[in-house]
């Protein structure tokens, strides 16, 4: 498994750090429910999962619009990759169940997708957001869009 967030992936934005503790946590609980409860119990980690990871790509999209942030172009773009990728996940789970692929996904490949994205993407988005003359922004939850 690789590592759940720690310290070293704070961004020092209150809003982002919490988001991405959040997603983090439900990653594993959605993981655990892959490995031990009935596939309606890995459907509905999954969408929590789900719901989560919109509301916060969501947030980040629109105070990247908000605030001009020059970088918005290719952090939307990782978004938006990393969104295709969840939903082959979804695909294989409603497909074949909660599967070994489900479980890996899980445990591995979203962790490692969300380490590499806020050490990549979010901690300048961060920077930019802190460096404004009005300070950061709240990242606003409630999900613009809907993964099915």
């Amino acid at each position: 498994m690789a590592a759940p967030w720690s310290p070293e992936l704070t961004v020092n934005h209150a809003d982002m750090d919490r988001q991405h503790a959040d997603l983090f946590r439900l990653a594993e609980a959605a993981a655990v429910a892959a490995e031990h409860q009935p596939r309606s119990g890995v459907e509905r980690a999954i969408q929590s999962l789900a719901d989560a990871l919109i509301d916060h790509l969501s947030a980040e999209d629109a105070v990247m619009d908000e605030t001009l942030y020059p970088e918005r172009g290719r952090h939307k773009s990782a978004h938006e990759l990393f969104l295709r990728d969840f939903l082959q996940l979804r695909a294989e789970l409603d497909e074949k169940g909660p599967t070994p692929v489900v479980v890996d996904w899980l445990r591995r490949r979203l962790p490692e997708w969300l380490r590499f994205h806020i050490l990549v993407n979010d901690v300048p988005l961060a920077s930019h957001l802190a460096s404004r003359p009005s300070g950061p922004r709240v990242l606003r939850r409630g999900a613009s869009r809907r993964l099915s």
